[in-house]
């Protein structure tokens, strides 16, 4: 089964031969890594660039591939060149002097929307459709604080939301017009960030009022094209879970927030990402406690779970414990036990077992740990990263998301 099928059946709450498990992003993770700045990356032929990225997603074991925010790049240098000025807004009423169409025909000429293209046509060609690629766009208030300020839009909030709301419908829009372009240029899936919408920063009531309507907006362009379709809201996110019910998404990617409770809140509407804290939990424990955290997690979801870090990785994250979290979720593979498909070593096996009274013909020692399925076998059966024949050849373990 690739990770394609196996994310297609998570959105759906079927169940899966694992707990499908992934990064958000990983970028800044994996140029740490390599000793690798972004421009590097880009400057790469795009063929080169595109195989390197999908090397450190293998790398990872995740089942999502991304693209970085190259275009929102190419869009906010094109406004930032007109208005003269960083941030592109004074305030929220100034978005009234910029033209979508203008803005995104010339940010088609920009570097970073020409590099882009060429790279997600690589990713999708190398793929073959194996992985989801999720293009990528702010949220509509996350992408307002950019062009705004961040002490401005929460003024704004307050003070002019009227000319907020247009502030908004352009984002939102905007927001559209990135993701379709992606999707053109060789995306299969969408993923959304809106840090801006977190708990912490709005309220309940501005959230509804402000960003949820525009979530739905744009998830509504989506719906129906058997894609992902993810959400990233940061932090202790509990109560954006139910006003996200019949949204449109299909995954939402949380932090710090009870597995159990998230899933019994979206009724099954999307499937819940995450929810391995990046600093308390990634960045800080040992391997073997995030393995056995990231394990409890898959056991209590079931299906409909993606095991993943709650926001983006911090670059020091040490390897060993992004190894324990897709470990964690290959724990939860179903493995099948198989005779050797060779005929004659199934028949010299077994008459070897039938002449040492079932214990393995291949070692001299008649004790408990070579009766057969020898205790060698058995630990290799519960070894998650192990593949292949016992001892004596006779049996064969494999995984059924390989079949």
């Amino acid at each position: 089964m690739t990770s394609t099928e196996l994310i297609k059946k998570t959105i759906r709450y079927e169940p899966t031969p694992r707990t499908p498990v992934a990064v958000l992003d990983g970028y800044n993770w994996f140029l740490k890594q390599n000793n690798m700045t972004p421009d590097e990356l880009y400057a790469m032929p795009a063929e080169e660039a595109a195989s390197f990225i999908l090397q450190q997603y293998d790398t990872m074991g995740s089942d999502l591939v991304y693209v970085g925010p190259l275009l929102s790049a190419a869009v906010r240098e094109v406004m930032v060149d007109q208005a003269g000025q960083t941030p592109p807004l004074a305030d929220a009423s100034d978005i009234g002097r910029f033209s979508l169409d203008s803005l995104y025909e010339q940010a088609k000429e920009r570097a970073p929307f020409i590099t882009l293209a060429a790279l997600l046509e690589q990713l999708n060609r190398q793929l073959s459709g194996t992985k989801p690629i999720l293009a990528f766009a702010t949220g509509p208030l996350t992408s307002a604080a950019g062009l705004l300020g961040m002490e401005p839009l929460m003024m704004a909030l307050h003070e002019d939301p009227e000319a907020l709301e247009a502030l908004l419908d352009f984002c939102t829009e905007l927001t559209i017009r990135q993701l379709r372009s992606q999707l053109e240029m060789g995306a299969t899936g969408v993923s959304i960030a809106d840090p801006v919408s977190a708990v912490n920063l709005i309220s309940e009531e501005f959230f509804e009022r402000f960003s949820l309507p525009r979530i739905r907006r744009i998830a509504a362009v989506f719906a129906g094209l058997d894609m992902p379709v993810m959400l990233h809201i940061c932090g202790a996110s509990s109560p954006r879970i139910a006003p996200l019910v019949g949204s449109g998404i299909n995954i939402y990617s949380m932090d710090e927030v009870d597995l159990t409770f998230a899933q019994e809140a979206a009724k099954k509407d999307f499937a819940i990402f995450g929810n391995l804290s990046t600093f308390a939990v990634m960045l800080s424990e040992t391997p073997e406690t995030i393995y056995q955290m990231g394990k409890e997690l898959c056991q209590t979801a079931k299906t409909g779970f993606i095991l993943a870090p709650g926001c983006d990785l911090p670059p020091d994250t040490p390897p060993t414990n992004l190894k324990a979290m897709f470990d964690a979720a290959k724990s939860t593979r179903k493995p099948k036990i198989r005779l050797n498909p060779d005929k004659s070593v199934v028949e010299a096996v077994k008459e070897g077992l039938k002449q040492k009274d079932g214990y393995c013909p291949c070692r001299l020692a008649k004790t408990e740990e070579n009766k057969c399925m020898c205790k060698e076998f058995r630990d290799q059966i519960a070894d998650p990263n192990y593949t292949g024949f016992c001892h004596c050849m006779l049996y064969y373990k494999s995984y059924e998301e390989n079949e």
